[in-house]
């Protein structure tokens, strides 16, 4: 999901940790998968990984639900501005989307809610406001309920767990 009227074609290949995360195919929808470790949660994180500029305009758009502790990995190389942000047209559920760095670091948190309109102009754009080289969109509310905040880390889970930092 990006800003209305923007491009895909500069959101180059993404590679957020230098390839340190580990892929693998998903049948659910077709997305790579990877299991990530968010701050000092023991429950991993399963996400999509929106791995083709398709993919990550289309995100999230019409999913009726989100399973608990899944999410989906938007990556950027080179990091994008940041002004450009992400929008909820075509979204039918509330996500929380966490702005990071190449470390996984934390930059910015936003509550997004779905946008009702027909018309992809018209919906509200979250901007972290801070360049940021990936995103992760989970159920709204997640990192509230988790005590999740800016400076934390999300990192690639251990053969699927998330061990003590």
């Amino acid at each position: 999901m990006t800003m209305p009227g923007e491009r895909i074609a500069p959101l180059k290949a993404l590679t957020l940790l230098a390839g340190a995360l580990f892929i693998t195919p998903d049948v659910t929808h077709g997305a790579p998968q990877e299991t990530l470790c968010v701050a000092d949660l023991d429950q991993p994180v399963r996400v999509e990984v929106a791995a083709t500029p398709e993919s990550r305009q289309r995100g999230l758009m019409q999913r009726e639900s989100l399973a608990p502790y899944t999410g989906m990995l938007f990556r950027f190389d080179p990091p994008v501005s940041g002004a450009q942000g992400f929008y909820m047209y075509r979204t039918l559920i509330p996500l929380d989307i966490a702005f990071l760095d190449a470390d996984g670091r934390i930059l910015a948190l936003r509550t997004m809610t779905p946008c009702e309109s027909r018309d992809p102009r018209r919906c509200r754009v979250y901007r972290p406001g801070i360049d940021y080289a990936a995103a992760l969109e989970v159920n709204a509310g997640f990192f509230r309920r988790h005590q999740v905040a800016t400076g934390d880390r999300i990192r690639p889970a251990q053969e699927g767990r998330c061990t003590p930092k």
